[in-house]
């Protein structure tokens, strides 16, 4: 099971404590996207591995996302940080712009590189243009419009520049993170109280990536 495809690329998603499945079509929608429009053959047979699995390191790329706390143990910690800095890639965001995952997920990339933080990808980084993709250099993002939770959801959609953090080692990004919610959007069940990136933009911002 554990087998890698020739001439496909394979994409993980990690296991963790946060919620890690909490949109679990989302990442089998955008490689099957990425066969669809880029022409690029990627295998929509979809693993499932604790960072722990030595198994990781056959995947050029990680995907996680989550929806509530989690913690990391050492040994988790250190694998992950070998991980990326062999030439791996964590791409992760946060479930409907999830607080409490968001604050782990610092904590963690806190740990993991306590020299460096995560820093805004600047809007004119080549991942938001043509030359990988889709020009993105305004996305569509909607928020509820109040955080009250007695009073009725009324949801805003915004235009402006994507936001993305990252973490850049040797010129590259090993680590490129999403506070705003793209796994449910890829899944197309962002509810009213889903702060992250409508449906269409989410995916060509998951291509682009």
């Amino acid at each position: 099971q554990d087998e890698i495809e020739r001439g496909l690329l394979q994409i993980a998603k990690l296991r963790h404590g946060g919620t890690w499945d909490a949109a679990p079509q989302a990442l089998r929608n955008l490689l099957t996207a990425l066969n669809r429009t880029v022409g690029m053959s990627a295998s929509t047979r979809q693993q499932n591995l604790p960072v722990s699995d030595p198994n990781v390191f056959k995947y050029p790329i990680l995907y996680m996302h989550g929806r509530t706390s989690f913690r990391l143990s050492r040994n988790e910690l250190e694998q992950l940080r070998v991980y990326l800095n062999r030439g791996g890639v964590l791409f992760a965001d946060a479930c409907c712009g999830a607080k409490q995952f968001d604050e782990s997920f610092r904590e963690m990339i806190a740990q993991l590189y306590p020299d460096k933080k995560l820093d805004r990808i600047s809007p004119e980084h080549e991942m938001f243009t043509e030359q990988v993709g889709y020009d993105l250099k305004t996305i569509r993002r909607r928020a509820p419009e109040t955080d009250d939770p007695t009073v009725a959801f009324n949801v805003v959609e915004q235009s402006g520049e994507p936001f993305l953090e990252g973490i850049e080692t040797d010129g590259r990004y090993c680590v490129i993170y999403s506070k705003y919610d793209i796994s449910c959007a890829l899944e197309r069940q962002a509810s009213v109280a889903c702060t992250g990136y409508v449906a269409e933009d989410a995916v060509k911002l998951a291509l682009n990536i």
